[in-house]
């Protein structure tokens, strides 16, 4: 395993500062371990054998160069802070320790390889059990794209000025990059908007600001797009969309006469793991309030919400999904008068 710092003679040593044929030790395990300094890879220091619980993740040269690049981004910015501390009441070591104000901290972890949602959701309950403030910062693997995995999700958070967000750094230019206002449409791509800083003040500075996100209408266009990828679904039938169908044949329905209800008409909460469209359905399809059937007030919260949701521990899906099944009531509402 690769890391920064080891001791020796009861000192921290940078990997960079090391010498050849001293003796250095895992500040975690306190196993020896291995100088690796040359001219083309970063220097560090890696384990002789066996594996340490404190040091248990392989880095790549994006995590060694980052959580460097990022300390010297928060020196920069004032602040004080360290690489790789150990801190032995959580045994957790974060990437970077920041102190911030009346000598409190905040851990920074600079996630570059794959992390399981149990990994990820154990290390943050140890800094919340000691209340200590922590950060994560995403690395090239993590990269929004069209849609989002639960890989990505995961590590998602919300607040009133910024939406749905996810921080970014770039080791390549050196800079940080926050997406934000996230937002989500079935069978169209993420939108969402860049803020692209290589000062920690000014990200700090635009995080404070009130962003007003709002929630985009779809355009002619996009309607257009999403009912030609539903019907393309509808015409190869395969896998969940199948079962669905099947649902819907089981109950005489026919899907494409649900579409005015089951295809939103605005981007929404980038929440859904599996297409909101699924969820809408099954909802109607188990209550029969269709059309010419029995309309009362959809009841939707009776439907399993959570099974079409990603995990995302960092923030509180209760009023996310109160606000899904309030919006998805007015919409039937408004069919039914319509259709009256």
């Amino acid at each position: 395993m690769q890391m920064l710092i080891a001791r020796t003679n009861g000192k921290s040593v940078f990997a960079a500062d090391a010498k050849h044929g001293e003796h250095y030790w895992c500040p975690g395990c306190e196993t020896e371990v291995i100088l690796k300094k040359g001219n083309f890879k970063i220097s560090h220091f890696a384990h002789k054998k066996g594996m340490c619980q404190i040091f248990s993740e392989g880095e790549t040269p994006e995590h060694l160069l980052g959580k460097n690049k990022i300390l010297a981004a928060f020196k920069n910015a004032g602040y004080a802070g360290v690489l790789e501390k150990h801190i032995q009441m959580l045994n957790q070591r974060p990437d970077v320790l920041v102190q911030y104000k009346n000598k409190k901290s905040i851990a920074l972890e600079f996630q570059c390889a794959p992390l399981s949602l149990k990994k990820l959701s154990e290390r943050s309950e140890g800094y919340c059990s000691k209340e200590l403030k922590f950060c994560w910062i995403l690395g090239q693997r993590y990269k929004i794209k069209k849609t989002l995995t639960q890989q990505i999700s995961q590590f998602m958070q919300w607040s009133k000025k910024l939406g749905f967000y996810l921080l970014y750094f770039d080791t390549v230019r050196s800079r940080f990059e926050l997406v934000y206002g996230i937002q989500q449409a079935d069978f169209l791509p993420l939108r969402c908007y860049h803020f692209y800083t290589e000062s920690v003040i000014a990200l700090k500075k635009f995080m404070l600001q009130d962003h007003q996100i709002e929630y985009y209408q779809l355009t002619v266009e996009e309607r257009f797009k999403q009912k030609r990828l539903f019907l393309k679904k509808m015409h190869y039938s395969a896998g969940m969309f199948r079962k669905l169908q099947e649902h819907a044949y089981q109950e005489r329905i026919s899907l494409q006469r649900l579409t005015p209800l089951i295809l939103q008409k605005k981007y929404e909460v980038p929440l859904f793991y599996r297409k909101e469209f699924y969820w809408r359905t099954e909802t109607l399809l188990q209550q029969r309030k269709i059309f010419g059937l029995k309309r009362d007030r959809v009841d939707a919260q009776s439907f399993e919400l959570d099974n079409y949701l990603f995990q995302v521990p960092f923030i509180n899906k209760s009023k996310f999904k109160k606000q899904i099944v309030l919006r998805f009531q007015e919409e039937v509402q408004l069919i039914d008068k319509a259709a009256d």
